[in-house]
């Protein structure tokens, strides 16, 4: 057996292809976790959304989605009070607020204004802000301080026209920016507190960060262990063809023993891989959340196990180098795309979840998820769910094994 893997390793390490994968794999990996970005999406409005600043014959349906109720703003004031109300409409969620700034728009500049806009846009509502608007609302002439002009018959528009009402209203009664401020920071702070279903676990935005980073890195990692794999496979397959494996049954070793040598070289692949990733880790020192260097590159490596003997065996049993290679890009793309590595699967349908159950990496960044939230169970967990998948694999790649030699 000790001479069937040092042959097959000579023949791996003459394939420049082999050691591509075997180092650009675990290079791209590495440049992911050291990479800061934040892979959640914003929860506060706020931040979402903001005034949109364009001219006054600009339109705004460029602006606004096929769902977005858009509102065109002609600004006359440009004033603090007038930029507070805008803000405060554009960080309610439902509004585009596009706005357009015009100190010297008449009434009959406006009208007309209003009568192209109608015919030539695509919006929910033209609003006016007087020169005056400071000075009015301080007065409550809040009719001739703003003038709307609803545009279509989307049930919002109403909405829009009370919430209009309602900042105006506190604009009144406070008078200045200044005291709106003061009233605002004296009251509750809103604070949304996200709570986990039963059998779920919930995960801080940092946390969630850190899941995503690996899921990309666990995605760009089974590339290089499924062809790497599969490199292994080829040897086999020119064995078979250079009547290789047919002198090897002549001298009495069995197929097993056979089977076992190939299976052998690709957990030393594995290992290969893992200690290159490692060692990348080890100098860069990405920030691995909770996980930490060491249970992170053990996780790599039952991964690792997993899909180089799954794309060994699958090689073998093909029988041809380029069935081989089209197998093994479709195992990786598939698996890392129906795992959740790329983006949550959460609504997806209930095809796509029981799909997903099959593939391997969907079980690791479960065992992610524990590590995260410290539950002590996760790495028996993983340990698990590796042999299980091992022993499927051994026992359907065996009995293809066998199926092809009758064939054959």
């Amino acid at each position: 057996m000790t001479t069937l893997i040092r042959s097959t390793f000579k023949l791996l390490f003459r394939n420049k292809a082999f050691w591509f994968f075997l180092l650009i794999a675990p290079a791209i990996s590495i440049l992911i976790m050291n990479v800061d970005m934040n892979y959640s999406i914003v929860d506060t409005p706020s931040e979402r959304h903001e005034i949109v600043q364009i001219e006054a014959d600009e339109k705004v349906a460029y602006y606004g989605g096929a769902a977005s109720f858009a509102v065109k703003v002609y600004d006359a004031s440009g004033s603090e009070l007038s930029g507070l109300l805008l803000q405060d409409l554009a960080g309610n969620g439902m509004y585009t607020v596009c706005r357009a700034q015009v100190p010297d728009m008449t009434d009959v500049s406006l009208g007309e204004r209003i009568r192209y806009d109608a015919m030539n846009d695509r919006m929910g509502a033209v609003l006016y802000i007087s020169p005056d608007f400071d000075a009015l609302v301080r007065e409550g002439r809040t009719g001739e301080a703003v003038r709307i002009a609803v545009l279509s018959d989307d049930s919002r528009s109403e909405l829009f026209v009370n919430d209009i009402k309602l900042e105006l209203g506190e604009m009144m009664l406070a008078g200045d920016v200044s005291s709106i401020s003061n009233v605002r920071d004296s009251l509750p702070r809103k604070e949304t507190v996200k709570i986990a279903a039963s059998g779920e676990r919930e995960l801080s935005r940092e946390q969630e960060n850190s899941k995503m980073k690996m899921g990309y890195a666990f995605s760009i990692l089974t590339f290089g262990f499924v062809f790497c794999g599969v490199f292994v496979a080829h040897t086999a397959i020119e064995e078979q063809k250079n009547m290789v494996l047919t002198r090897i049954r002549l001298t009495g070793s069995r197929d097993i023993r056979y089977i076992i040598s190939k299976a052998v070289c690709a957990v030393i692949v594995s290992v290969m891989i893992t200690a290159v990733l490692a060692a990348g880790l080890a100098l860069t020192k990405p920030d691995i959340a909770s996980i930490g260097l060491p249970g992170f590159v053990l996780i790599v490596f039952m991964i690792g196990i997993i899909f180089s003997i799954t794309s060994l065996f699958l090689g073998m049993i093909s029988g041809e180098v380029m069935s081989s290679n089209f197998i093994a890009f479709t195992i990786w793309c598939m698996s890392s795309l129906f795992a959740g590595l790329y983006f949550p699967l959460d609504d997806s349908s209930k095809l796509i979840k029981a799909i997903s159950l099959v593939m391997p990496q969907r079980w690791f960044m479960e065992g992610v998820e524990m590590i995260l939230v410290k539950d002590s169970k996760a790495f028996v967990y993983l340990i698990c769910i590796t042999a299980a998948y091992l022993m499927v694999i051994l026992s359907i790649g065996n009995a293809g094994i066998r199926l092809r030699k009758q064939e054959a």
